[in-house]
């Protein structure tokens, strides 16, 4: 399953970050990286983006990277 198939409010855990090496460096620095787990906030209008929560951090994922983002629940 992609961060962007569970629902809001469901917790998951990176199993895998598929994306090129900007937007996979920009996600790490952040502290977003394989077994790390993150809450499912909320999904924008038409679900065209997804807000994710980790650690301290909140983070807006556009659909066409949160479904190249491998998780597990």
């Amino acid at each position: 399953m992609t961060v962007f198939d569970f629902k809001k409010g469901e917790t998951c855990v990176i199993t895998s970050i598929g994306l090129d090496k900007g937007a996979a460096a920009r996600l790490y620095s952040l502290g977003l990286k394989e077994g790390v787990k993150v809450s499912i906030l909320a999904f924008s209008a038409f679900k065209s983006a997804v807000l994710i929560g980790f650690g301290a951090a909140r983070v807006g994922i556009r659909r066409s990277l949160a479904r190249k983002i491998e998780a597990r629940a």
